[in-house]
């Protein structure tokens, strides 16, 4: 079951995230909406759903995130937030554009997985709820690929990947490869494509 918990939008954050669209994918964008076809699983590497979405429904990004600041004042956000009893939370709509994955935010729907690899590591019920919302997203959406945060720099020879700024990279650990390896485990029959092998 998804449970709705829309993320604290204003018109100042639907222009800062227009700004950054322009900025970083399409410098004519007129609008948010997005075709979702890539799907990209992520931690957020803090044990809270609460604080992940307080942190979420911030209008801008932190001074403190140095790299991220320099690249738009639009804070980082996803469309949906797996917490660890697996519980899924619904926080923007899928066709919207957020700001969780470089390159790739104008066709991915971003979801976070409350937890990270050692303080908090992800649980057997998030691992089943990923499962059934990747299941639930594909039934909807022209979806071709599945991705873990950490693979996507790898996809950047894709014709889905649009950065207009070449130097703007990063590298993530998350969710790793043991989570997608459960995740996409369960998945073989969708033929989802991954990333490019190293």
């Amino acid at each position: 079951m998804i449970v709705e918990w829309p993320l604290a939008w204003t018109e100042q954050r639907a222009a800062l995230t227009l700004e950054y669209r322009r900025r970083h994918h399409l410098a004519t964008a007129e609008d948010l909406e997005i075709e979702p076809r890539v799907i990209v699983l992520h931690y957020t590497a803090g044990g809270s759903a609460k604080g992940t979405k307080a942190y979420f429904d911030r209008v801008t990004i932190e001074e403190g995130r140095a790299q991220l600041a320099s690249a738009g004042r639009a804070n980082v956000s996803s469309h949906f937030l797996v917490d660890r009893d697996g519980t899924i939370y619904r926080l923007q709509p899928e066709t919207r554009f957020a700001r969780h994955c470089i390159g790739l935010n104008h066709v991915a729907i971003g979801v976070e997985n409350v937890g990270d690899e050692a303080r908090w590591p992800l649980t057997e019920a998030q691992v089943t709820a990923n499962i059934a919302l990747v299941r639930h997203l594909v039934a909807r959406f022209p979806v071709t690929h599945l991705l873990g945060h950490h693979e996507v720099m790898r996809f950047r020879a894709h014709s889905y990947y649009v950065e207009r700024e070449p130097g703007y990279r990063n590298v993530k650990a998350d969710p790793g490869a043991r989570f997608m390896e459960r995740v996409r485990g369960a998945l073989g029959d969708l033929s989802l494509a991954g990333p490019p092998e190293q």
